[in-house]
């Protein structure tokens, strides 16, 4: 089985494909989420592990992106606890550190740290923790630090520097699997869809969820997300309990079908939380 991931490799979407998978799993790292989507769409690999939503800072908009536009669907979710350590060479010394390395989430969900004992640091932003780790590691300059976990402080041959710099408790980071095909229903089932409504009217929205109201669906997420077709222009994405195969989420679809311009199942999946 061939997975691929947010690469380079010891990023928290191989921890999180490996958890959900196994460790045997063939793992092929790609540079960009929206690779790993074009991976799965073309079929490269069964499947693509990436990070949708973490605790602190929210949607990742790169993945939602990929859900609204790539033919893949989600298949399952994964849950991982996340702990933010402050890495750098064996040189480096935390009162000569000039530049900050990491994705920009992983950056954000360090901030206060960062604020309160880097405030003149540069703050960097690369595709992933691990081009991060791997950057600085290739480097080897004294002033360079990074931001990521454990494993690619043992992987890269890096140092601790500081640890869990997140502030307060583990972060957690909500990850899809990605398929060409979701799941069949277990009976404990979330569904992910995302809709355009085009129509700028009062009260359309209100009229879309009152659909899962009537049928005693429980919403767990929305948001919107630029279409990128005109300014002010949106899309929508609901996350709720049921299966798309169930009657009362079947039927539920239908009548938003009726009233959006395009409606899209991103998938059905086991429930996790």
């Amino acid at each position: 089985m061939k997975v691929g991931i947010l690469g380079p490799r010891g990023t928290y979407s191989e921890i999180a494909a490996r958890n959900h998978f196994g460790e045997k799993v063939d793992i092929s790292p790609y540079p960009l989420i929206t690779d790993v989507s074009e991976a799965v769409e073309k079929r490269e690999v069964q499947f693509g592990v990436v990070p949708v939503e973490s605790l602190r800072e929210g949607s990742i908009g790169e993945t939602l992106d990929a859900l609204a536009w790539k033919d893949v669907k989600v298949n399952a979710e994964i849950v991982l606890k996340i702990t933010h350590h402050l890495l750098g060479t064996e040189e480096t010394e935390f009162d000569e550190i000039k530049q900050v390395l990491s994705h920009p989430q992983a950056i954000a969900q360090c901030r206060e740290f960062l604020r309160r004992n880097l405030p003149d640091a540069e703050l960097i932003s690369v595709t992933s923790t691990a081009k991060a780790a791997k950057q600085i590691s290739k480097d080897g300059k004294h002033y360079l630090a990074a931001i990521g976990s454990r494993g690619l402080a043992d992987l890269y041959n890096l140092k601790i520097i500081e640890e869990n710099i997140q502030g307060g408790k583990e972060d957690e980071t909500r990850f899809f699997s990605l398929a060409k095909k979701d799941n069949e229903p277990t009976g404990e089932d979330k569904t992910s869809i995302v809709f355009y409504t085009k129509e700028d009217r009062p009260g359309i929205l209100s009229e879309i969820l009152q659909g899962f109201a009537k049928r005693d669906i429980n919403l767990t997420k929305i948001e919107s997300r630029p279409s990128k077709e005109a300014l002010g222009d949106y899309l929508f994405f609901i996350d709720f309990e049921g299966h798309r195969k169930e009657p009362s989420v079947r039927k539920a679809l239908e009548k938003i079908k009726s009233k959006v311009a395009t409606l899209k199942i991103i998938g059905s999946y086991p429930k996790i939380y």
